[in-house]
């Protein structure tokens, strides 16, 4: 009885040992794996997965990070890439239309062709939940890139197909161990936008790609996807044009048994679930073919769930506000838009974000 004693303390020892702050991320998933319980206890599935979140492709932080920076700004860069082509331009102050030759009631563009890239730079720092008083600082870095075209199927009907390529890198520590974290993915999506009235535009979008996130010594594979519907709102001022976006976003990620060491560790697989509502408004200026603007807008993680066992925390919060400036050309003649521009989100409990968006497109 001594020795079955003694060796149940070990374990738990170990499990303790696994989850504390010297523990790398190999550790930590072998323990988790290993955890009966999924709730309670030092060494139970919940506690190891909020001491250590960085380690898991499950759970609210990492899968919140990883939809908002790659199927979201997909998502964001159709969008506006639609909206460049019914009402961006379309509407400009007639002066400037008259001089460029293209008046209103001329013949749209048949084909679109565009590109963006975003760096979206994430900074969560918050104590972790389950009581071993670490503190947990994740950084992540995502570079994001979208190419699409679209065609006319008439002048207020497009349908047009995009894809996207994102890498990451960054560092998720705990206590005294940092942890390196990287990642990497692709999307293709169709989508289609139709122009409702010269100031309402309606876009539509359906995505699906592969993921794949490594810390330190563990590889998490994932199947992505996601679906949205935008409604833009367009208005011209004299030379100031007020703009606006409703929006209802939908992501998933769906990962297999992590690894480590190139065995997969059972029970580690998880399917991540976002549903977000964005509202955002902006106010630009014409200068003669350049209008800089400036944006507020509001995003609210409305749900947000994962099947990964003993996640049962949100440290980060589900609302923020997002305010950006940025500056937008026109060169009507040769039919090239494009722009650049800086977003910071604020309101999260935990959680900053920034990003930089540089976007182009032509159209012919």
């Amino acid at each position: 009885m001594d020795k079955k004693f003694t060796r149940v303390l070990m374990g738990a020892a170990l499990l303790g040992a696994c989850a504390s702050a010297s523990a790398d991320c190999a550790s930590a998933l072998t323990a988790y794996a290993s955890a009966n319980s999924p709730l309670t206890g030092n060494g139970s599935k919940s506690y190891i997965l909020a001491n250590h979140p960085e380690c898991f492709g499950g759970g609210s932080t990492t899968s919140q990070v990883q939809m908002n920076s790659t199927s979201f700004q997909q998502v964001a860069a159709i969008s506006g890439a639609l909206s460049a082509r019914f009402m961006a331009s379309g509407d400009l102050p007639q002066a400037s239309l008259q001089t460029k030759g293209m008046a209103a009631g001329g013949k749209s563009a048949t084909w679109s062709t565009w590109g963006s890239i975003n760096s979206n730079d994430t900074r969560q720092n918050y104590v972790a939940t389950l009581g071993s008083g670490l503190n947990t600082a994740n950084t992540n870095k995502i570079l994001t890139t979208v190419l699409g075209a679209d065609y006319a199927l008439s002048p207020v009907t497009a349908v047009g197909v995009s894809a996207a390529f994102d890498s990451g890198d960054g560092t998720g520590s705990n206590g005294n161990t940092a942890n390196s974290i990287t990642s990497k993915g692709y999307a293709f999506a169709p989508y289609v936008g139709m122009q409702l009235s010269p100031a309402l535009a309606v876009d539509a979008s359906l995505g699906y790609g592969k993921g794949e996130l490594n810390t330190t010594g563990v590889k998490s594979e994932a199947d992505r996807w996601f679906a949205a519907v935008n409604l833009a709102y367009n208005q011209w001022f004299d030379k100031v044009q007020l703009t606006g976006k409703l929006g209802y976003l939908h992501g998933e990620e769906d990962y297999g048994n992590s690894t480590v060491a190139g065995v997969a560790q059972s029970g580690t697989a998880a399917r991540n679930k976002l549903d977000q509502l964005r509202l955002g408004v902006q106010a630009g200026y014409w200068m003669n073919d350049f209008m800089p603007y400036a944006g507020l807008g509001y995003n609210s993680d409305m749900s947000r769930s994962t099947t990964q066992a003993g996640a049962t925390s949100d440290p980060i919060g589900k609302d923020a506000w997002l305010w950006t400036l940025g500056v937008n050309f026109f060169s009507l003649k040769n039919g090239v838009t494009g722009g650049i521009a800086y977003s910071q989100e604020e309101g999260r409990t935990n959680q900053k974000n920034n990003s930089l968006l540089a976007n182009i497109n032509m159209r012919f």
